[in-house]
C-alpha cells in the first residue's frame, strides 16, 4: 500500500491550492502531463474566464483502495470544492469485484463529505480501452460497475456520474457510444491503454462538458 509514497511526497512538496477541482485517480490522469508529451490537465481544464480551475493528482496504476490510503495526504490538505475520481481497470486486474470497487468508492465519498461540506463529486464509470475490445469478461465487469455507479449517483445528489463509456468522441459512429467492442482504435499509444494527444483532446471535451456547471 506504500508503493506511491514518492509520488505522494512530490505532490506534498508543491504549494497547496485550495478550493479547486481535484482530479484523483489512475494513469489516465497521471499521463495528462508534459512528461508524456501531452498538454497538462491544468491547461485543458480551466474556468470559462480562463482562470485556473483544476489540480491533477493522478498516480500510476493505482486502485481505489490506494486512493483511500493516500486520501489524507493527497486530497484532504487541498480542501477541494469538487473532486473527479477515476479508478476501475487496475482494480479489476488486481481481483476486486465491481461491488467491492463501488463500496470502496462510497467510503471515499463519505470521507470527502465529512471533510468538505458541500463538495461536488464527479465519479467516472469504466473507461473504454482498445486493449479490451475483444474481452467479453472485461466488458461484462465494466457494465456491472457502470450500473452500480449510476445507481449510487442517482441516490446521492452530490454525485455526478461521468459516463466515459458513452462519450461519443471515443467511437467512430456516435450511435455506437457505450459499446466497448466498437471503441475507436486510432487514439491510443502502443500499450492500447493510454491516449495519444488526440485522445486527450477528446478527454478534455468530455470533462469540460461534465464540469460545465462549476466552470
Amino acid at each position: 500500500m506504500r508503493r506511491y509514497d514518492k509520488t505522494c511526497e512530490k505532490f506534498e512538496s508543491q504549494p497547496i491550492e485550495k478550493n479547486m477541482i481535484l482530479f484523483y485517480g489512475s494513469s489516465g490522469f497521471t499521463r495528462w502531463k508534459p512528461e508524456y508529451d501531452h498538454r497538462p490537465l491544468e491547461e485543458d481544464i480551466r474556468m470559462k474566464d480562463g482562470s485556473p480551475a483544476a489540480i491533477n493528482h493522478g498516480f500510476g496504476g493505482s486502485t481505489i483502495e490506494e486512493g483511500l490510503y493516500y486520501y489524507h495526504r493527497m486530497v484532504r490538505p487541498w480542501e477541494p470544492r469538487a473532486i473527479v475520481v477515476r479508478f476501475f481497470p487496475n482494480d479489476i486486474s488486481r481481483g476486486y469485484t465491481p461491488m467491492e470497487i463501488l463500496y470502496l468508492l462510497s467510503r471515499f465519498c463519505d470521507w470527502a463529505r465529512a471533510d468538505f461540506p458541500g463538495v461536488k463529486l464527479y465519479l467516472c464509470d469504466a473507461m473504454p480501452h482498445k486493449r479490451f475490445i475483444n474481452s467479453k469478461m472485461w466488458q461484462r465487469l465494466a457494465h456491472q460497475f457502470n450500473k452500480l455507479l449510476k445507481e449510487y449517483c442517482d441516490l446521492n445528489e452530490d454525485c455526478t456520474c461521468v459516463c466515459q463509456s458513452a462519450w461519443h468522441g471515443f467511437y467512430e459512429d456516435p450511435a455506437d457510444a457505450g459499446d466497448y467492442s466498437k471503441v475507436r482504435q486510432d487514439i491510443w499509444v502502443s500499450d492500447e491503454m493510454h491516449f495519444t494527444q488526440e485522445g486527450y483532446d477528446i478527454y478534455r471535451d468530455l470533462f469540460l462538458h461534465a464540469l460545465d456547471d462549476i466552470l
